[in-house]
């Protein structure tokens, strides 16, 4: 796990902390912040929701090993002392519970995810992955799920969207995600997470339903929106691949989060979902 201490190291202007206020209703405010010298994100330290999960925005497995331990021979898969491939969910990470968590103002976001290139010494010709997505509401309910067969030739980012189709996230509650691999038949590994809806005031929202693709992404920076952010980049990316100024916003952002080694990865074309596809 990257220490706490990590992830402020680029931080030379004094910055004020963004976190969200439980309030009694069930609702989420922003508590007044500061934002960062770089991509203009306001860089969240805590939820300040008790009820909030811990998560694991490295994919370590069922058995906990550490995610950053690959393998590198035979030996080390067979003594099941490392990890076969990388799993790490784009997501800002709390200095203080570890947790995982981000807002959006969507109703069906979408969610990224790096793996890196299969690593199994013992095996390397396998390179479909299988994977399952879950997304629940504060009752465990299943607002989606979804499982999908990936092959990983090279390692990459993927994306993975809540369809149009899936009840809706409402305003000022608490969802919670996993995404599920398993690079090894014996061992499961996942990472774990919370995402927020909020809500803007009026005349913000209005700013945002007018807005061109670049306005928006400043306005999501700034409001501290990591999902909406991050979509709305890859999205400008894939229409302007040869823009500098998008790439360095885009590795600034990451870099915010500690994720920087992470900005020179491709994107992989994911994810047709596959409903005869288990990970049990």
């Amino acid at each position: 796990m990257l220490s706490s201490q990590g992830l402020f190291r680029s931080v030379t202007l004094s910055l004020s902390i963004a976190v969200l206020s439980w309030v009694g209703s069930g609702s989420l405010r922003l508590m007044a912040m500061q934002p960062h010298h770089g991509t203009q994100f306001k860089i969240p330290t805590t939820t300040q929701d008790p009820g909030a999960p811990i998560g694991r925005r490295e994919g370590g497995s069922s058995r906990g090993k550490n995610i950053f331990a690959l393998c590198t021979s035979v030996e080390e898969v067979a003594s099941q002392q490392c990890a076969t491939a990388r799993l790490t969910a784009l997501v800002p990470e709390t200095t203080d519970t570890k947790q995982v968590w981000g807002l959006t103002t969507a109703d069906h976001p979408e969610f990224l995810f790096y793996l890196s290139k299969f690593r199994n010494p013992s095996d390397p010709a396998i390179t479909h992955l299988p994977i399952e997505f879950v997304l629940q509401d504060e009752n465990d309910q299943y607002i989606y799920k979804a499982s999908f067969v990936l092959p990983l030739t090279e390692g990459g980012i993927i994306r993975i969207p809540v369809p149009a189709t899936s009840t809706p996230l409402n305003v000022g509650q608490r969802y919670t995600w996993t995404l599920y691999t398993r690079f090894h038949p014996d061992e499961t590994n996942f990472v774990h997470g919370t995402i927020y809806r909020t809500q803007l005031t009026a005349q913000r929202q209005q700013q945002l339903d007018t807005a061109t693709p670049l306005q928006r992404l400043d306005i999501a920076l700034q409001e501290g929106l990591w999902f909406d952010a991050l979509s709305t980049l890859v999205d400008l990316q894939r229409a302007n691949p040869k823009d500098l100024k998008l790439r360095n916003q885009w590795a600034s952002l990451l870099h915010d989060i500690n994720l920087n080694e992470l900005a020179a990865e491709p994107m992989l074309s994911c994810c047709t979902p596959e409903p005869h596809v288990s990970l049990k």
